[in-house]
């Protein structure tokens, strides 16, 4: 599994991203400085003029959350292993994997 892991909660129009909580503690212990209230967000709400399509997000928008989430830039998010995206509703179902930002 990744490092870094994001729960997504999904809604009827929409979808909310949070940084899971055994990552946040991973990254306060690895990267100097990273405390959870570095990020600019604690979460990250993507919302749809129609019904919430997961599948419609493309490989860069995802990369661009855990940035938003955690603050840090494309290499140091290739450097922790990548990312997963986890819904907690779904028994923790993986919706997106990536090994490399």
């Amino acid at each position: 599994m990744s490092s870094i892991v994001i729960d997504v909660g999904k809604q009827m129009n929409g979808a909310t991203f949070r940084l899971n909580h055994r990552t946040a503690a991973m990254l306060s212990t690895r990267i100097p400085g990273w405390s959870p209230a570095s990020p600019a967000s604690d979460s990250v709400f993507l919302w749809s003029d129609r019904q919430w399509d997961i599948e419609r997000m493309r490989g860069p928008m995802w990369t661009q959350v855990v940035m938003l989430l955690t603050g840090l830039n494309e290499d140091q998010i290739r450097e922790l292993g990548g990312f997963n995206f986890i819904s907690p509703a779904d028994d923790h179902q993986v919706v997106y994997e990536s090994l490399a930002a």
